[in-house]
């Protein structure tokens, strides 16, 4: 059952990405490949659905729906005003078109770097990007880019960073900012090779545009964010267009620093409620007459988006949830445990394969903790460089093509795997894994 299980472990991993690719939607795809996985693994279907499977849809919508809600409703309201619109031709002004792509991609790094979640910083980010893309005709399966690069990725494990990736590892005994030298020379160096690979690409597809050989914006796409384009001479001013946003970043970092409010979400929720406000108050004036009709729809609209967002992620992280009860794992854990070789390298090796078997780098980095957590700061080694190289090791093969990240990001972006994912794959895989594989050799051989 061994041999069979682990067969059955990767079997359902690759249904996942398969027919990822193939366009099948992520709920179905989700049960079906965790029918294989629980197939194989001797667990009854029925309890892998209605236990495992749903327990992770559950708790995804217990945990970020309200979320995702207002954050849908804050992208919706700087829509309708214009202010979305506004902000993207003052990224024009500040810096022309040819960078475009690269701006918005720190634009993110920064955002998420301050302490707004990844979640947070795609529906803050997104409608500004989607008028810069329209405006400047960029194909829409570029969009990818500059969440990948600012979010998904390098932001994570830098040091002093706040998300989750960096704050699991201090459970070591170290602090946020653990090996600040290596840490920002791994993300320098990461940051600097996404940006020469996203500058290429973006040269290399306006040029076919340009050509006629490929599809610019699609002008047919219903953006999940309200508000159509509109002129400069219709939109609001600088000031009342960024304040909302410029309250929002402050609000959550100023609240992560101070601790005022410990719970992470209910932070986001507030700062993207009182922004909204904030825009609501501002730009009263751009919204025609009918304030209550508009309101109706956005509220339904925002829903409907939020609990389809819920609902992509709840389904692949169900899938998780059924890898990781699958006895096929336990052997992979018994395997990781057991490896005889350097321990940084085994750090790294072992919080990248279980980030790539669950699918998520928060999961993968907490699962290494829970099991070689003790181990680790018995081992006599440097701790705070333990911490670094394993916090960017939880951000290489959790983006492989099954990670919940990917099926969030397309879904809200309206793109696919077959569109998109060879972008956030050299970016969040290749890079990440190349960046964290050079830093673990040097620092192995020069014997910190």
């Amino acid at each position: 059952m061994t041999a069979l299980g682990i067969i059955g472990l990767i079997l359902g991993i690759i249904v996942m990405i398969v027919f990822a690719y193939w366009g099948l939607n992520a709920v179905p795809l989700s049960l079906l490949a965790g029918a294989v996985i629980c197939i194989f693994n001797g667990i009854n279907l029925w309890t892998g659905f209605a236990t495992s499977w749903a327990g992770g849809l559950a708790t995804v919508f217990s945990a970020y729906y309200i979320l995702f809600f207002v954050s849908t409703c804050f992208a919706n309201i700087m829509g309708e005003t214009g202010a979305c619109t506004a902000i993207a031709y003052k990224f024009l002004d500040w810096f022309g078109k040819k960078h475009i792509i690269t701006v918005l991609s720190l634009f993110c790094f920064l955002l998420c770097y301050g302490g707004v979640s990844f979640f947070v910083c795609m529906f803050a980010v997104g409608p500004i990007m989607f008028k810069l893309f329209e405006e400047l005709n960029i194909p829409r399966k570029l969009t990818i880019i500059p969440i990948a690069i600012g979010g998904a990725s390098w932001s994570m494990a830098v040091p002093g960073s706040t998300q989750v990736q960096n704050v699991i590892p201090t459970g070591l005994g170290t602090t946020l900012m653990a090996a600040p030298l290596l840490g920002f020379i791994m993300a320098i160096a990461g940051l600097a090779i996404s940006i020469i690979y996203t500058e290429h690409v973006y040269k290399k597809e306006m040029a076919l545009v340009a050509a006629g050989k490929e599809e610019g914006w699609d002008k047919n796409w219903k953006s999940p964010v309200k508000g159509e384009l509109k002129s400069r001479d219709e939109l609001p001013g600088t000031v009342s267009s960024f304040l909302p946003l410029i309250f929002l970043v402050a609000f959550i970092v100023i609240g992560s620093l101070t601790k005022f409010i410990s719970n992470a979400t209910l932070l986001s929720c507030l700062g993207m409620a009182f922004a909204f406000i904030i825009c609501l108050v501002l730009n009263r004036k751009y919204l025609g007459n009918s304030l209550a009709a508009m309101f109706k729809s956005l509220f339904a609209d925002s829903a409907g988006a939020a609990a389809t967002s819920a609902l992509v992620l709840g389904a692949v992280v169900g899938f998780g949830s059924i890898v990781a009860s699958a006895p096929a794992f336990q052997n992979i854990l018994t395997w990781l445990i057991g490896l005889d070789i350097p321990i940084y390298w085994k750090g790294v090796i072992s919080t990248s394969v279980l980030a790539g078997v669950t699918a998520s780098a928060s999961s993968g980095l907490q699962l290494c903790m829970q099991y070689l957590g003790d181990y680790f700061i018995q081992s006599g080694c440097d701790l705070n460089v333990l911490h670094r190289l394993m916090a960017f090791a939880s951000v290489t093969l959790d983006s492989l093509p099954h990670s919940t990240g990917c099926f969030l990001m397309f879904a809200y972006l309206g793109v696919n795997h077959k569109l998109s994912y060879k972008y956030a794959f050299w970016i969040c895989t290749v890079f990440t894994l190349i960046v964290t594989l050079v830093a673990t050799t040097v620092v192995t051989i020069i014997g910190l």
